[in-house]
This record gives structure tokens, sequence and C-alpha cells, in this order.
């Protein structure tokens, strides 16, 4: 009697072979996809992150331009009429840059561009650098800040030091001094672009001038 033969056939192993060769690529497909979705969302968060912090950041230094104290400067207030004028144009805005005088907040490490001693009442000066407070007044630190777009780069400095790096992937950078009935106001418009993903976001904030005048 013949013996009788199990088993696949070449026929058969071929079709088996070309089907898991399809679950396969498929498979392979799924995986690139959602490696890109991730990366995407990573990348669109990151970049949501980077906008919001750099705006808000901004935003609190124009918020805080001009608030020297609880007097009014005048002429008699300052040693140098140079430091005079900086003070009268606290806000100033570029083509890409922003360049600001503020009170610096409390906590402050550093040396500040200027000190402005003030009992509050009658008494107010503003010397440069820190300056010793003998008297016991109150002693308020302030600095210049820079923000400046250079090439796709944000960069921030705080007085004579070299500024750093704050954000970069930046396409755009608007700022814009509006007038309005109820008040002076600034438009901060960031676009933000990632050329290897090639995601791009806008973000807007608009920024009332608590010392109004001081925008130019």
């Amino acid at each position: 009697m013949r013996r009788s033969q199990s088993g696949f056939g070449l026929l058969e192993v071929t079709l088996a072979l070309a089907i898991g060769l399809m679950m396969l690529a498929a498979a392979s497909q799924l995986f690139a996809s959602a490696h890109h979705s991730w990366r995407l969302q990573g990348a669109a968060l990151q970049m949501q992150d980077d906008g919001r912090l750099a705006l808000l950041r901004m935003a609190q230094d124009i918020r805080m331009a001009g608030m020297f104290g609880c007097l009014r400067l005048g002429p008699s207030n300052f040693d140098n009429p140079a430091v005079k004028q900086v003070f009268d144009r606290p806000l100033e805005i570029g083509p890409s840059s922003l360049n600001l005088v503020v009170a610096e907040l409390p906590g402050h490490f550093g040396a500040p561009d200027w000190t402005l001693l003030t009992d509050c009442s009658d008494k107010a000066h503003v010397y440069n650098e820190r300056h010793p407070n003998s008297e016991g007044l109150l002693a308020i630190p302030i600095s210049r800040h820079r923000y400046v777009l250079n090439g796709s780069t944000l960069m921030f400095g705080r007085g004579n030091r070299a500024p750093q790096i704050l954000i970069d992937h930046v396409r755009e950078l608007r700022m814009t001094h509006v007038q309005a009935a109820h008040g002076e106001r600034i438009d901060l418009q960031l676009t933000l672009y990632e050329p290897t993903l090639q995601l791009e976001q806008r973000h807007d904030l608009s920024v009332a001038l608590r010392n109004p005048g001081s925008g130019s």
C-alpha cells in the first residue's frame, strides 16, 4: 500500500508568504502613520508652550514698563539728563524688536541698570546701577529689557549683557501700539514654524498699558 503524504504544497506556502508580507506592510504603514502623528502632536504641544510662555513674558514686561514707584519723576530726580530721556520713553517698538525700561520684580538677582530710591512722599532719585541705601528708603531696581528677532530666533537681553535665546522657530513677530477709546494697548502676534514637520502656529495676545503714553 502507498503511504499517504501530508504537508503544504508550493502554492500554499507562496500564498501564505504573500499574505504575511501584505500584513507586515500594512502594520509598517500603520506604525509609521502613528509615529508621524505622535511627532506632530508633540511638536504642536511644544510650540504651543513655547509661544505662550514667550508672549506671557513679554506681556509682563509691557505691563511693568514705565511703572517707577509711587512718585512721578521729574528732571530734578536724575543726575544725567540722558537717563531722564530713557525713562521718558520706557517702551519702544522697532520692526523686529521691543525695548522696555521696567522695575524688576522682587527676588531678582543681578545688578540693575539703575536704582530708584524714594520715600513715596517727597523724595525720589535715580542712580546708576545698584546704589547704597543708607537712609532706609524704598529701593526699586530698574533695568532695560530687550526682545530682538534674529533670523528665526527670538532673543532676550537684560541691560548691557549679551542676549540669550528665548525661543526658536519664529517665522514672524508683530507688535502694534493701539490707541483705543478705552485705553492704550500693545497687540502681539507671534508665528512659529517647524520646518521638518511643516507645522505652523500663530499666537495672539493684547496687553493693556498700565502707564498710558509709554508706548511709542
